[in-house]
């Protein structure tokens, strides 16, 4: 729908609009706030009045008043599945502009909604240094993820052989709607490293999971959030704030580390940076990439963003961070539908 037709569409059905959504107002007028198409003033004042249908009136008068970016975000939201779900007589109202085909949304309905499994290096045998506030990160990771409904399970300091081991024994009896795997290391040019100073390729990580050898993922999305450097030699901004390159020197890691996606479907792999460039971690605070996907996830699943959508929110924090060195984290999606992670425990 162009942008253009929002106030005129909300006008055309505000009947239907207030029929439908008086059912429970108190329910789209939370939803219109968090979303902030109106402030919270405006909707204390909204469920001030004592009639539902009254609330609904005000609403849509105060959203058209806004113009069109906000008629546009209303009719947007209208959209998300959980209002589809409480009113359902919006679905397939000619509110909604038929002649564009939505796509439809990953089925994430089990509870735990799979594995989260989280490999966390932080000690080296190698000789590489410790990566030092990685635990925040891992504690992070698991609090949001478990808030997401899955069933986290933790792994530290491996060398390369474990990892390997374990990814292939979760690829042979992973279940659920959905997989997430978050790998915390130094990197290098080759790939990620173990805690032996060997690496695995992404190629490696994302073998176990791919179509043919996981039957019980087809058809379901598959998310790898990896931490670590992947290049360029960098002096620290301050000594509170390290690479994850492995060595106190930060050597060049190439830029030939490309990440592959397979021709199977339904993978995201979300690097901390670029290739080429480093990837920053505070030594007691975490790294900018985990804690600012974690706080996006905190923030937005409720509010009904999809995954894609979050990684906007952080790709923008991080590469926004006031600081003298820059990061820009980089994905590559071979999703085809929507993925909404929303709240399972408390």
């Amino acid at each position: 729908m162009d942008k253009k037709e929002s106030v005129d569409k909300i006008c055309e059905n505000k009947i239907f609009l207030l029929e439908t959504l008086s059912v429970d107002a108190n329910f789209i007028l939370q939803h219109v706030q968090q979303a902030k198409l109106i402030t919270l003033r405006d909707y204390n004042n909204l469920s001030d009045f004592p009639q539902r249908e009254t609330k609904i009136i005000n609403l849509l008068d105060k959203l058209m008043g806004k113009g069109e970016e906000t008629c546009h975000q209303f009719i947007a939201l209208l959209r998300q599945d959980c209002v589809l779900e409480n009113f359902p007589m919006l679905k397939d109202h000619d509110i909604f502009d038929s002649s564009v085909q939505e796509i439809s949304p990953y089925r994430i309905i089990k509870n735990p909604r799979g594995i989260c499994v989280i490999i966390n290096n932080e000690i080296f045998s190698s000789g590489m240094m410790s990566r030092r506030g990685s635990d925040k990160d891992r504690e992070y990771l698991a609090k949001v993820f478990h808030w997401l409904g899955f069933e986290v399970v933790e792994h530290n300091n491996k060398d390369t052989a474990e990892i390997r081991n374990i990814l292939k024994d979760l690829g042979r009896t992973v279940d659920g709607d959905c997989f997430v795997c978050c790998i915390l290391s130094h990197g290098r040019r080759e790939g990620v490293c173990g805690t032996d100073g060997n690496y695995l390729s992404i190629d490696e990580i994302r073998d176990p999971f791919t179509g043919v050898k996981c039957q019980k993922l087809v058809g379901k999305p598959k998310l790898f959030f990896i931490q670590g450097c992947r290049g360029a030699n960098s002096l620290q901004a301050c000594v509170k704030v390290e690479a994850d390159a492995g060595n106190s020197k930060a050597k060049v890691e190439g830029d030939n580390l490309d990440i592959t996606i397979p021709s199977d479907t339904d993978f995201l792999i979300a690097r901390s940076t670029t290739n080429g460039h480093v990837s920053y971690r505070h030594v007691r605070e975490g790294s900018w990439f985990i804690q600012s996907l974690c706080r996006n996830l905190e923030k937005h699943c409720p509010r009904g963003a999809d995954i894609l959508t979050i990684l906007l929110y952080v790709n923008n924090e991080v590469s926004s961070q006031k600081s003298i060195r820059k990061q820009m984290p980089i994905y590559e999606v071979a999703l085809t539908r929507k993925l909404f992670l929303r709240p399972v425990n408390p």
